[in-house]
């Protein structure tokens, strides 16, 4: 499956202490491809990068709003969930 990611996805994946090597890889090998990043993940990548991209989707909990780091990774979630459906 290809993701098409923007920078600011990409920074925040690479900033992220536990990502695992497999999905490192995964990141490093991104290709800049117009206005994004595609970045190519097999099935079992897929589901680690929804998992660990979830870990990170907070609120505000004075607003109740997502946080910016949670806008971030929620955006990725549902990335992979519009490529999953595309299949």
């Amino acid at each position: 499956m290809e993701l098409r990611l923007n920078e600011e996805m990409i920074a925040a994946l690479r900033e992220t202490p536990e990502l695992p090597d497999n999905l490192r890889a995964c990141i490093d090998d991104a290709h800049a491809e117009s206005d994004a990043f595609v970045v190519t993940v097999d099935d079992d990548e897929q589901m680690a990068l929804t998992e660990l991209c979830e870990w990170y989707v907070r609120k505000d909990p004075e607003t109740d709003e997502l946080t910016k780091q949670g806008r971030i990774f929620d955006a990725i979630v549902q990335l992979v969930i519009d490529a999953d459906l595309a299949q």
